[in-house]
């Protein structure tokens, strides 16, 4: 968050986890009938809407703010262009690793 900006209200944080939720179980009903490629795109936009809700909450860092930045780097650029998306997920999902082990040593 920058400074200044408030945290999301506690109604508000419940709203966008229950849209989170509606979020996943539409995709897990829409994965049935979808190619197989879309699964990694629909699972990387699932992590990258709860890494915005953790920074509207106010409880996101740097280092998960990077990770979400990449995520929507991906999410808005053409689907099936030049992205390496295995070697790009395989990174980010170290980066997000190093990023719990140091909120849970902080």
């Amino acid at each position: 968050m920058k400074p200044g900006e408030k945290t999301l209200p506690q109604d508000r944080l419940h709203e966008e986890i229950a849209l989170l939720a509606a979020y996943l179980l539409s995709s897990g009903r829409g994965l049935l009938d979808e190619p197989a490629d879309y699964g990694a795109y629909r699972c990387a936009d699932a992590a990258r809407r709860t890494l915005g809700i953790l920074e509207q909450a106010g409880a996101s860092t740097p280092q998960l703010s990077g990770i979400r930045h990449r995520l929507d780097e991906i999410m808005f650029s053409p689907m099936g262009g030049d992205l390496h998306l295995p070697e790009i997920l395989d990174d980010l999902c170290l980066q997000l690793a190093g990023a719990l082990k140091e909120l849970k040593t902080a």
